[in-house]
């Protein structure tokens, strides 16, 4: 079953658009980590900040939307708040739900890399190495430890009992003006997708919605904020707009080059909320190998070993430098 016409034979009536693009795996993810602040907070994390006044001169982030952004990632599980012994304020920790994040950030690093570099990357280059190894990884997404890269064109999908309609998070899109970082992995991207709603339409289109009023049914978002998310994507060269209708005109919305790029992070994705918040015996959606007929589960490894990558093995450093331990790129946990 192709995510553009497949309809799973195994359900009475075929799920609504609505179930489908809100009720998936990707979209539950986003739920909880889609939000800008979120992905560079968990960022800064992976780079070993622990302590608040840290990702606040870090971020130039708002104390308060920090303090809520904390809050948030120890309830949903991706950190822990610890008060170290003898000290008085607590530290935040990742946890393995929260270190299992950093295939994620990889693969969205190397999408940024690519497609939308900032100033700093059409300059230098992040490299992300084993570190008792010494070479440096290749982040792809496998259909398993050891197992083959993942081909769009042969995989569809099945929904199972548990996709339903889901309500949208409480969010906000950014509007602080942050200062340039010195290690700027993901820094551009957020900007351009890191937000809920920009997702909800990316995921329209890789399920083949094309159109404005097909968004609007299958999100539920409000047809002001579709259009500005739709202008951004544009804009940002992930989705190209074509005229279908002239009188009166009207508009389709396709996937770019850039924009089907984005397939490995919404692999990466799909596999970490399977692994995490999804019922494991009756996933809300699966994807299928139509090969095989197999489920697939993706899970970001290096390309070079076929081993997954762990946060806590990795270390950076920018182009043209030695690696160093003094520069480490993920001090996990």
């Amino acid at each position: 079953m192709r995510m553009a016409d497949a309809h799973p034979p195994q359900l009475e009536e075929p799920p609504s658009l609505r179930a489908l693009v809100t009720g998936n795996p990707v979209a539950l993810a986003h739920g909880v980590i889609g939000d800008a602040w979120t992905q560079l907070i968990m960022r800064e994390a992976f780079y070993g900040v622990r302590r608040f006044n840290d990702w606040s001169e870090a971020l130039h982030i708002p104390r308060t939307v920090l303090s809520g952004r904390l809050k948030r990632l120890v309830d949903k599980g991706l950190l822990d708040s610890v008060v170290p012994a003898g000290r008085r304020r607590a530290e935040y920790r990742l946890t393995a739900m929260g270190r299992d994040l950093f295939g994620i950030a990889l693969m969205q690093g190397r999408w940024e890399r690519d497609h939308a570099p900032s100033r700093m990357q059409s300059r230098y280059d992040m490299v992300f190495y084993d570190s008792a190894s010494r070479v440096p990884l290749d982040p792809v997404a496998l259909d398993g430890p050891g197992g083959s890269t993942i081909d769009p064109a042969r995989i569809g999908w099945e929904v199972g009992p548990g996709l339903i309609i889901r309500g949208s998070p409480t969010q906000r899109r950014w509007r602080t003006k942050r200062l340039p970082v010195d290690r700027p992995m993901i820094d551009r991207s957020v900007e351009l997708i890191g937000d809920y709603w920009s997702w909800m339409v990316l995921g329209c289109v890789f399920f083949r919605m094309r159109r404005f009023e097909e968004f609007l049914s299958a999100t539920g978002m409000a047809p002001n904020i579709l259009s500005d998310r739709l202008s951004r994507l544009v804009a940002g060269s992930i989705l190209v707009r074509r005229a279908y209708q002239s009188s009166p005109p009207r508009y389709e919305y396709r996937l770019t080059e850039s924009g089907r790029a984005l397939y490995p992070v919404v692999l990466a994705t799909h596999g970490w909320s399977l692994r995490w918040l999804c019922d494991q015996e009756a996933p809300p959606l699966s994807l299928l190998d139509l090969t095989t007929g197999k489920h697939v589960h993706p899970v970001v490894c290096d390309g070079n070993t076929g081993e997954p990558i762990q946060a806590a093995r990795t270390r950076w450093m920018m182009e043209g430098q030695p690696p160093s331990r003094g520069r480490s790129g993920s001090r996990a946990g």
